[in-house]
């Protein structure tokens, strides 16, 4: 009595974002249940779904859970050269994974408009809009864009960090509500600064830039 469950206290507890595969080949399916010695209660499974646990490719420790028994099972530390082979290489062909340093981020956006890479472009969009409402510290997020369904997940960050920029990647605007120069850019990187008389300056490395001015309201 009087002692709080874990699940109260402050950094008990923590997502994670595991990377899930799933496989429709029966056949696969058996012959990996035959190599680890598994019999299913349910020999009538249709598919199988693969957990990566240890986040780093699927393929020995990670877990199977069959259906629609949705039976568990770990798979052990041995697997056949050609199992190992074809479960390192689920996921892999649709997937975008980019890996960089945060010094490095701002780059991303020129080398995506060199290279003509929308998945780069939005992805150094995403990191530069990130960092500017929380500039250091842990952060994990999770996004999903389904049929008209959006879900967006933010953990593992500290939220005294947080800070709030109003109209962060849009208009600047200027003393006295002077003209304002825009850029609308395939990519969102914009860079503007006033000069001496007090106007706002707006560079931008794109070459299919458009500029035009207007008031900030």
């Amino acid at each position: 009595m009087g002692i709080p469950a874990f699940a109260q206290e402050e950094g008990y507890v923590t997502q994670r974002v595991l990377p899930v595969v799933e496989l429709t080949d029966l056949a696969f399916i058996q012959s990996l249940l035959e190599e680890q010695f598994i019999l299913p209660d349910d020999p009538e499974f249709t598919h199988a779904l693969f957990y990566d646990i240890t986040r780093d490719g699927f393929g020995s420790n990670d877990v199977m859970v069959l259906y629609p028994s949705q039976e568990q099972f770990q798979l052990g530390a041995y697997l056949s050269q050609e199992t190992a082979e074809a479960l390192g290489t689920q996921g892999l062909a649709s997937d975008y994974r980019l890996v960089t340093v945060r010094e490095y981020a701002s780059l991303l956006s020129e080398e995506a408009e060199n290279e003509m890479d929308p998945k780069k472009a939005l992805a150094s969009a995403m990191i530069q809009t990130v960092q500017g409402y929380y500039s250091e510290g842990d952060f994990d997020g999770y996004i999903s864009l389904k049929d008209e369904d959006v879900q967006i997940t933010f953990w593992g960050f500290d939220e005294s960090k947080w800070q709030f920029v109003p109209n962060l990647m849009q208009c600047v605007e200027p003393p006295e509500s002077k003209p304002v120069m825009l850029v609308a850019h395939k990519q969102p990187e914009i860079r503007s600064f006033l000069d001496i008389d007090g106007c706002v300056i707006v560079e931008s490395s794109s070459t299919s830039a458009q500029i035009s001015a207007r008031v900030c309201e």
